[in-house]
């Protein structure tokens, strides 16, 4: 840790001493600026270049900080959540798209496009998985930290709000092909997958009817055994175009299309552990992971200027992903295999998901009158999140014996399963200014939101009768043993939680369910008045109320929840410009969080090594932010910047393990209180200029110090209801860090661009990213905390660009490989629970545009 240490403090050192080298005094350039009469100068801004955003950034009275496409596209980021870490105070979590902001995570945080919620397109989350959204078919990611009553109100982190392209310019159409390896997949000699899924991941595997079960009984179709797969090797496809049409005398329509496909394979092997009170493992497995994803994504944006006064925009955007994962470990399972000199347990898992998520978006802009400006946004989203026949197996080898065998203790170690959501997303925005004067401007505006989840669930649990050694069993292919044949001899039988399908199908297919209804309506006002040239502040307030029902049928419990919030929402926001270049700010601010899907419905949500389930008991937390912060603008396109900030959360909602024989979490408001405090730096500077050669920076830290209470008696009080059920935890502390929060966040990013000819053009980007110890999950008594251990990462990527249209890009992903570590942080020492390497990834792409 000390060197991890050592290393930022050198690289911050070495950079910020190039910035203050760097550095020259500038003149005051708007005073010597002369005023031209009658003449106005008319043209199409890129909104996704350094220099705009930040310009748009010193201008704002808002706090914004956005991540535009060009840079994206000079550091070869292919997706949002990997954009979003190249923001201050942002990291990614490990095997996810979700990304954490000022230490909050998932549940913190909400996601808009263009200003509009969209779903998250996995139950388990809050939000969006914002990695499999491209950067290509953007302008902009925009991280708002800062709370202003536009926004919706349920945030305490940031809105991350990502902005489709709108095309302007010449027209074009442009072929982008890319292929990469994952050293860890591509040195594997044999690789493999499921049966079932196909290579673009569009399979849908349908789970048998209730009439195939009771007329056939084993009827699954896709077989037991892996299938080989030859040469994994990534690939990408992707077609961009634009073009702009006149219509009559003042209308322009402008057209942008995206399309592409890409694919991913990735291997890694490591220990997944879980342990008991006394460190002792309940499972001690060394594993292996294949992985193959894809996505498929289409969008299609069109603008339509009317006039100088009206504003037209529509965006359809379809996304569909797969992912699939088969992994297979061997060792002790104390459930399993209890004498572990003569077996080993073996636990084969394979999972396939799929996600196809639909957003529409119709927006308006309109100038009714020349004080008064109107603004509408509606959209209708669909998601259709599917895990098609996950299967797991668990059986015994016995090295004396040279046997394998089930153990029949566990009637659910070997099933497979199936689940679907379908979420129907109506959202809508209304808003108007009025400029009373030059100095007094009123804002007024309505939101809503109507969201219908639907959720089923049923895992075919194939409970083994025979006696051990009766039988033959290959587990290399379970089939030999779990095929029509066996199940006709009885060898074994298929069930669910609810009873056996052969003798009482009608209740043992009724699946596992549950239903949400969630109805948001907001207004909000908000003032801004420039109380002199050089101070300007904003005073709002918004109404949220938030009503919530939920009918749930589940393995835990059955019933219904119906839960109604009502917030007033203030915000202030002032600004001080001391001078052309220098803003300070100053915000506070009052927002919600409220707990995702998934973390209130009472269902288990099972991974090897970890069972969460939901607690209906949980309500929203509140949350009281402030913000005082510096902006230095040296010159066009620099920026540096100093932020200190503090939030106070009341009833936080925190990740807990609870008393159990498994290694279960659940959701519980915690405590009444807890506390971020933390400063932020950010400094985008041009380093070294001679000629068409530029060496430049974009570097940014994070410091945080977060603090909540922990209360085993308020737990046991709020979950003991009617419609729940009583959580027992037992923290170690009465106090401790929030979880998921790190202390020290850095992303260090170092380019050199050089110019020739007409249009030619090389970027040589590398990207440093470090993440400190953040906890996973606050433990139990002497079961510590699991607490994911600090990473550092490094990236390159050379691009060039050629006058004839010709791209060529070189990557290097991950080139540290470090370990991905989780610790299970007892009173008698730390025990590693899980540890992985991802592996490099080597890529090359080549681009042309007509």
């Amino acid at each position: 840790m000390k060197v991890n240490k050592l290393t930022i403090a050198v690289l911050f050192l070495t950079a910020s001493s190039s910035v203050i080298y760097a550095q020259q005094k500038k003149s005051d350039t708007i005073h010597k600026e002369k005023k031209i009469e009658g003449v106005t100068i008319q043209g199409a801004t890129k909104k996704g270049t350094e220099s705009n955003i930040i310009n748009l950034q010193r201008k704002s009275v808002e706090v914004i900080e956005r991540v535009g496409s060009v840079q994206l596209e000079k550091q070869g980021i292919g997706d949002v959540s990997v954009a979003v870490t190249k923001a201050t105070g942002a990291q990614k979590q490990e095997g996810s798209g979700q990304v954490f902001i000022r230490g909050l995570g998932d549940r913190n945080n909400s996601t808009t496009m263009n200003g509009l919620p969209i779903p998250a397109n996995d139950p388990i989350y809050k939000n969006i998985d914002l990695s499999i959204i491209k950067t290509d078919m953007i302008d902009f990611v925009g991280l708002e930290k800062v709370y202003n009553p536009k926004l919706w109100g349920d945030m305490s982190g940031a809105n991350v709000d990502v902005v489709s392209k709108i095309y302007t310019g010449k027209p074009y159409f442009k072929v982008n092909l890319g292929s990469s390896v994952n050293l860890n997949a591509i040195k594997k000699h044999n690789f493999f997958l499921q049966d079932g899924p196909e290579y673009f991941g569009f399979t849908q595997i349908i789970q048998p009817t209730n009439n195939s079960f009771i007329n056939n009984g084993y009827v699954f179709n896709t077989s037991w055994a892996n299938k080989e797969v030859l040469n994994p090797i990534n690939s990408s496809l992707g077609i961009d175009f634009g073009r702009t049409f006149n219509i009559g005398n003042t209308g322009r329509l402008s057209l942008f299309g995206f399309g592409s496909f890409d694919n991913n394979y990735a291997y890694k092997d490591g220990i997944t552990r879980s342990v008991d009170m006394e460190g002792n493992p309940t499972k001690d497995l060394f594993g292996t992971e294949f992985a193959y994803g894809t996505n498929t994504t289409g969008l299609l944006n069109l603008n339509y200027r009317l006039n100088a006064n009206h504003n037209l925009k529509l965006v359809t955007n379809y996304i569909h992903t797969s992912e699939q994962k088969l992994e297979n470990y061997s060792g002790y399972i104390r459930d399993t295999n209890e004498n572990r000199t003569q077996e080993t347990a073996m636990l084969r898992r394979a999972n396939y998901k799929t996600n196809d998520l639909f957003i529409n978006q119709l927006s308006g802009e309109h100038t009714i009158t020349s004080p008064l400006k109107l603004f509408w946004n509606i959209g209708y989203n669909r998601l259709d999140s599917r895990r098609p026949d996950r299967m797991q197996n668990i059986s015994v080898f016995n090295f004396t014996e040279d046997s394998n065998y089930f153990a029949a203790s566990n009637p659910g170690a070997n099933n497979r399963y199936f689940d679907k959501l379908v979420e129907d997303d109506v959202v809508g925005n209304l808003h108007a200014d009025y400029q009373f004067t030059e100095n007094l401007k009123l804002t007024l505006g309505y939101n809503g939101r109507y969201k219908q989840s639907d959720f089923k669930a049923t895992q075919f649990n194939l409970r083994v009768n025979a006696s051990p050694k009766t039988y033959y069993l290959n587990p290399a292919d379970y089939g030999s043993f779990f095929n029509s044949n066996n199940y006709n001899a009885g060898l074994f039988d298929i069930v669910t939680f609810r009873g056996d399908i052969k003798w009482n199908p009608e209740t043992a297919l009724t699946p596992q369910s549950y239903y949400s209804d969630v109805i948001n309506n907001a207004g909000f006002a908000n003032v801004e008045y420039k109380l002199s040239e050089k101070f300007t502040g904003q005073l709002g307030v918004r109404y949220d109320n938030l009503d919530q029902k939920m009918t749930y049928s589940t393995a835990i419990k059955e019933g219904q929840v119906d839960k109604k919030y009502s917030k007033i929402l203030p915000a202030l926001n002032l600004k001080y410009s001391v001078n052309d270049s220098n803003n300070l700010r100053f915000s506070v601010s009052k927002t919600y969080t409220t707990p995702l899907l998934l973390e209130v419905a009472p269902y288990e949500y099972e991974e090897v090594d970890e069972l969460s389930f939901g607690n209906p008991a949980l309500y929203p937390s509140d949350n009281y932010n402030a913000d005082l912060k510096w902006e230095w603008f040296p010159k066009r396109g620099e920026v540096i910047s100093i932020t200190a900030f503090g939030k106070y959360i009341q009833n936080p909602i925190s990740r807990v393990t609870v008393n159990s024989s498994s290694n279960s979490v659940s959701f519980v408001n915690i405590g009444d209180t807890g506390t971020v405090f933390g400063a932020e730096v950010e400094v985008r500077k041009d380093l070294f200029e001679m000629g068409n050669t530029k060496l430049y920076t974009f570097l940014n830290a994070t410091y945080l110090n977060t603090s909540q209470e922990l209360s085993r008696e308020k737990v046991s009080t709020e979950t003991n209801t009617s419609y729940g059920y009583t959580i027992s935890i037992d923290p170690s502390k009465s106090k401790d860090k929030m979880q998921g929060a790190s202390d020290f966040l850095a992303n260090v990013n170092l380019g050199l661009e050089k110019k020739w000819g007409e249009k030619n053009s090389m970027d040589f980007v590398v990207s440093y990213s470090h993440i400190s110890d953040n906890i996973y999950a606050i433990g139990y008594a002497k079961k510590g905390n699991l607490v994911d251990k600090a990473i550092n990462m490094l990236d390159a990527v050379m691009k060039f660009n050629l006058s004839n249209g010709v791209g060529i890009s070189l990557s290097g992903k991950n080139l540290l490989n470090p370990s991905f570590k989780r610790v299970q942080d007892n009173t008698n020492g730390e025990v590693t629970v899980r540890d992985h390497k991802k592996g490099i990834i080597l890529g090359m792409g080549v681009s042309y545009q007509f």
